[in-house]
């Protein structure tokens, strides 16, 4: 990235400063220990989820924020003001480029307040703070959310409002006959709805944390100015809020970097904030009930750190994740229930039994399947070091195939995100896959136009959801995913896919490697210059990556990189992703200062999302289709005896 540092010429008039070679001696914070001009303060994380992230918090510090303070010369009876600026240094677009509006800058807190006359004429002491939405962008308002209303009483309360009103009840019986659903299950699905749009009404409350400051580090700009400085600083640089003649916010870093004058002061401090956020599960897991698409689920109410108590809808910074469950395909799973892994019997030949053994009308027609039980496949740890996230074993009367995972509540845009995971062993000792995919993820945070990504112009974003020959495009998306998915496949692509060279070809069957695969959902934005279908051969570091698009429509770019099972013996194992503005890097690793490079795109061959995402655990049962050529079949895998437990100790964001 760009850095540049201003330092006006001081040998200016004395209409500014009496003393030309005097700097400001500018220390943008005062109250907080530095190392070598960094300043490291960790993001607290309290209370944050419904009010956002603030830099300090009112538990970091008692002062009213950060403390700066600047030198003034003798002004010998002329005005002089003053104004300070921050930006976040690590994850932005240099200054000058065209998108550099989009980088996370601010001032004072309340953006009416301009530019401060200096009141002495000695030493300036003031404080400001780094919090959520700085620009106060009405498109991050809202309405009251403090209160929890995802509860199974507030679903029933507004489903029983709905069959008081006929025409809206009729509406939900011909809208269940059309979707294959119980009526009662549309009526609780509507009321669902309903509760979930009325969190998304229109309000004059800021919800700062739709735009949550950025992790990384930050850079701070002083700038002091006599009154005819003032009257040449436009207004949308004085008060942030405001807009250019042409719609545009403007980076107040670029400007004064563009635009010197004699009776402006420009002084960036060496010193640099640097901050993370470190996400465990000490506060629990919140469970929305509004996420749980049936009614007929019980709810574990009796648990502190599990549930949908007020307590957790305020504090927890997890939520258990009910993944989606896709129809495109079924397992035709074989009616057998036994463990794959810690069983040697199972073997390559048992395996094959089973494709013989039973007839199509033998195997059972299903689905993955969700829990119906929410808190009883993800636990907190009694001693709060780590969550539980379980696929439960099945018996003869209940096979099934249970996905589990858990998703952060805190949003953020851009960072260096890394789990510290403990998966399960993915193989037995005869490599048989047992059936699960292994996901460390990202997803877009909210579905609604203040969550969309930055428009894909001229061409449009084709929706996930369309899989149409002929599908519609549009300028604007909230749409985004950017996925570690770790799953026993074959480490190549189909053999059609190599063109004019011979496809290279593994064992996948016999080896102990598993896939760990590096996916960016772009929804087939065909802006960047090297946009292709087929395999894209990227360059990163001395290593050239094979990255697959099935089709110029199909709206994902993803890399294969091997890794080996023995992996999952270890008490934990680090796996992460760092999303840059322009690029993004997959890493696997034993520790934060062991992490190997396993996947690189940038924005020459994928549109890099911007809005703000969560973070995502899961082992799921996918589809064997979906990782062609197919090694082992889903179908063909037993239904799980035991508990299948991964462990998830804590996601850092730096």
């Amino acid at each position: 990235m760009k850095f540049w540092i201003v330092f006006a010429s001081f040998a200016v008039s004395a209409v500014l400063l009496s003393c030309s070679s005097r700097t400001l001696n500018f220390n943008p914070i005062e109250n907080f220990d530095s190392t070598n001009d960094t300043v490291v303060l960790d993001m607290d994380l309290e209370d944050v989820v419904l009010n956002g992230i603030v830099l300090p918090s009112v538990r970091q510090t008692s002062d009213e924020g950060f403390k700066f303070s600047f030198d003034v010369p003798s002004l010998e009876g002329e005005k002089l003001f003053y104004k300070v600026y921050y930006q976040n240094e690590t994850y932005k677009f240099s200054e000058g480029d065209s998108l550099c509006d989009e980088n996370f800058y601010g001032s004072w807190e309340d953006v009416s307040v301009g530019f401060k006359e200096v009141a002495g004429d000695e030493n300036v002491e003031d404080f400001f703070r780094i919090v959520g939405n700085p620009r106060d962008e009405k498109i991050y308002y809202g309405s009251d959310i403090s209160e929890n209303t995802a509860s199974y009483e507030n679903i029933q309360k507004v489903a029983d409002g709905i069959r008081r009103q006929p025409d809206w009840y009729a509406s939900i019986v011909e809208k269940a006959k059309n979707n294959g659903y119980s009526v009662e299950k549309q009526l609780f699905l509507d009321a669902q709805w309903v509760i979930g749009n009325n969190r998304h009404a229109d309000g004059d409350i800021n919800h700062r944390w739709k735009r949550n400051p950025r992790v990384g580090c930050y850079s701070f700009m002083l700038v002091v100015c006599n009154e005819k400085g003032l009257a040449e600083i436009p207004d949308y640089v004085k008060n942030i809020s405001l807009t250019d003649e042409n719609g545009k916010f403007v980076n107040p870093f670029e400007w004064f970097s563009a635009n010197k004058s004699d009776n402006i002061v420009v002084e960036k401090s060496k010193k640099v904030l640097k901050t993370r956020a470190v996400i465990t599960p000490k506060d629990g897991i919140f469970v929305d009930e509004l996420n749980i698409r049936t009614p007929e689920y019980t709810m574990e109410n009796g648990c502190d750190e599990c549930g949908s108590n007020d307590s957790l809808y305020r504090k927890a910074l997890y939520q258990q994740f009910f993944p989606a469950v896709s129809q495109q395909y079924t397992l035709r799973n074989i009616p057998e229930i036994r463990d794959v892994v810690g069983n040697p019997d199972f073997t390559l030949e048992e395996y094959a039994k089973g494709e013989k053994k039973y007839s199509a009308s033998q195997r059972l027609q299903d689905y993955p399947q969700i829990t119906d039980k929410p808190c009883s496949t993800v636990k907190v740890a009694e001693n709060g070091e780590y969550i539980s996230i379980v696929n439960p074993g099945s018996d003869a009367n209940n096979m099934r195939k249970e996905s589990t995972g858990i998703k952060t509540r805190l949003g953020f845009t851009y960072g260096k995100y890394r789990g510290k995971i403990k998966f399960p062993s993915m193989l037995n000792e005869n490599n048989i896959w047992n059936g699960l995919t292994y996901a460390f993820w990202l997803i877009y945070q909210d579905n609604h136009p203040w969550n969309n990504r930055r428009g894909c112009y001229n061409c449009g974003y084709i929706d996930k959801g369309d899989d149409s020959e002929n599908p519609v495009r549009e300028t604007f998306n909230k749409y985004s995913e950017i996925d570690i998915e770790i799953v026993k496949a074959s480490m190549y692509w189909p053999e059609q896919y190599y063109r004019n060279k011979p496809a290279a070809k593994d064992d996948a069957m016999h080896n102990n490697e598993i896939m760990y695969c590096c996916t960016n959902w772009d929804l087939a934005c065909p802006q960047p210059v090297n946009f292709a279908s087929g395999i894209n051969y990227i360059n990163y570091e001395g290593k050239t990556y094979e990255a697959m698009r099935w089709s110029d429509l199909y709206k994902a770019l993803t890399i294969k990189s091997p890794m080996l099972n023995d992996v999952f013996g270890e008490e934990y194992y680090y796996y992460e992703i760092e999303w840059r503005p322009t690029e993004i890097i997959w890493r696997l690793g034993s520790s934060p200062d062991k992490m190997k490079v396993v996947g690189y795109m940038n924005d020459k061959v994928t549109s890099i999302p911007n809005n703000q995402m969560l973070c995502i655990i899961t082992q799921e049962y996918h589809y064997s289709e979906w990782w062609p050529p197919i090694v082992f079949e889903q179908g063909l895998i037993p239904f799980n005896k035991s508990d299948i437990e991964g462990r998830v100790y804590e996601i850092v964001i730096e």
